[in-house]
């Protein structure tokens, strides 16, 4: 017969004693939260009045304050004081994870190198399941962002902001949810590191950046051509080699041990 924790020796109940009951207020915080993913609780609804929470969770008002506090610190409410004040239910979304990636990142002091090597593993693998799994509704979208590209290819800073929204769209096309998040995570990030290194070469002869800009999207193009054949293998090595000459040039541009840069 297993033991109970009250016939354990007290040697070793440790691990046994670091078990926390979570606070009342954290269970209200869950149930709202709960109700918030499930959808019961919709983007912009006003969270019901202060006294219907007591008298629903049979809680006291300073637990349903702390409550309210600890959604608030999660994004998942924002609260407006005064007369007219309340909660509103803010549902959970990328710029969330966003915000708090870009910020742990700078932190951390992680380097454009690390976050562009990032791309450079999830990328390749994406247009492969692009290719094989999505090809048909794939194509369109991404050879009219190659159009779009085309059309300003003489704007450097917003052909470069195409760029990215290729690469972004590229990925969501793969239509894994997890990978999805994670590239929305480092989309701020890449894309202002991204226009930092047009900034950069603002003295760049334009006749010899169009021609940079010609090539890579000539690149673009031959993959959606493996993508339009719905070879797999092909368009994940062909966006594997892209990514890497890219970056060499991007890299170049920034430094690849200059620090993530986020905030002001």
């Amino acid at each position: 017969m297993s033991k109970g924790f009250a016939d354990i020796p007290t040697g070793t109940r440790s691990n046994a004693e670091a078990v926390r009951v979570p606070k009342t207020a954290e269970l209200v915080a869950r149930q709202i939260r709960n109700g918030i993913i499930r959808g019961e609780l919709k983007d912009g609804d006003t969270l019901p009045a202060e006294a219907h929470l007591i008298a629903e969770f049979e809680v006291s008002r300073p637990t349903i304050r702390e409550a309210v506090r600890i959604l608030e610190s999660e994004g998942l409410v924002t609260v407006s004081r005064g007369a007219r004040g309340g909660a509103r239910i803010s549902s959970p979304n990328y710029e969330m994870i966003a915000r708090a990636a870009g910020i742990t990142l700078q932190a951390k002091g992680v380097t454009i190198g690390d976050l562009y090597e990032m791309r450079t593993l999830i990328e390749p693998p994406a247009a492969r399941m692009v290719a094989e799994r999505n090809s048909k509704a794939a194509v369109p979208v991404l050879r009219g962002l190659i159009d779009i590209e085309l059309a300003l290819i003489s704007d450097r800073m917003a052909v470069s902001r195409r760029i990215a929204e290729f690469h972004q769209t590229m990925i969501e096309l793969a239509g894994n949810q997890t990978l999805i998040m994670v590239a929305q995570a480092l989309r701020g990030l890449v894309d202002e590191h991204l226009l930092l290194a047009q900034r950069r070469q603002a003295d760049i002869d334009p006749e010899f950046s169009k021609r940079r800009l010609r090539f890579g999207l000539k690149s673009h193009t031959k993959l959606v051509d493996l993508i339009e054949a719905e070879d797999g293998p092909g368009a994940e090595a062909h966006w594997k080699a892209h990514m890497i000459a890219a970056g060499k040039v991007w890299l170049d541009q920034i430094g690849p041990d200059s620090v993530v840069e986020l905030l002001g």
